[in-house]
This record gives C-alpha cells, structure tokens and sequence, in this order.
C-alpha cells in the first residue's frame, strides 16, 4: 500500500496579500500549491484556488514579479479596486465632482439671465 500515501505539499513561494478575494476570510495559514508548467507556458491554477478567489474562465489577471522572484496573480476586479483613490492624495480638499457641478450650476444661471435679457430687449423691440 506505498502507492496509497498521502503526499504532503512542497512550500512555495506562494502567497495572498488581499483579503478582497472571494467571499471567506483568508486562513491565517499560507496555503501553497503545487502546479506545473504545461507547453506553451500555461499553468492550471487547482480547483480549490480557483473557488476561492472566484476565477472563472475567461477572467482576466495581472501577473505581478516582484524583484525576489515572488509571483503574484490579481484578478482584473480586485487589481481595478487596489487603484481606487491612489491620486486621492494630491488634492486632499478638493473635490473634482463637486467643483463640476458649481461650474454647470454658474454656466447655467449665467445662460438663463442672457435669455432672460434676451427676451426683455426681444418683447421690448415688438411692442414699439
């Protein structure tokens, strides 16, 4: 019965930064997985992973390597949340949305006194 052995998983370097994925809370353990390079370059993330993190096929990822040779892989959804207000901090006090709409409010009450005066000289220039 050796070929009935459990095998026990190699450490890795693989690891999650972001809690954001899917739905469950991370284990406080680093779970690793062993995968294989296929041709043409293509790994086959487990079933477990891709449950977890809720990949689905065709979902796009950003493949991050860090200087040391760590791997990380980011959906498309959670690498767009991760930009969410990164230039937040060069106008702390001033809100862009805000300031548009004060501007169209201006721009509109100045078009409605032109029209107003418009129609002033307009009727004035009739009833003489």
């Amino acid at each position: 019965m050796a070929g009935d052995e459990i095998k026990r998983e190699r450490s890795g370097r693989v690891r999650e930064s972001s809690p954001e994925y899917g739905a469950s809370a991370p284990s406080a353990q680093p779970q690793a997985y062993a995968v294989t390079m296929a041709d043409r370059g293509r790994l086959v993330l487990p079933a477990g992973v891709r449950d977890r993190l809720d990949i689905h096929e065709g979902d796009r990822m950003t493949l991050w390597v860090d200087p040391d040779g760590t791997m990380r892989l980011q959906t498309a959804s959670v690498y767009a949340r991760s930009l969410l207000g990164m230039f937040k901090h060069l106008s702390p006090e001033r809100h862009a949305v805000d300031e548009l709409i004060a501007e169209r409010r201006r721009e509109a009450a100045m078009e409605e006194r032109d029209t107003r005066a418009l129609a002033r000289r307009h009727g004035r220039k009739r009833g003489k």
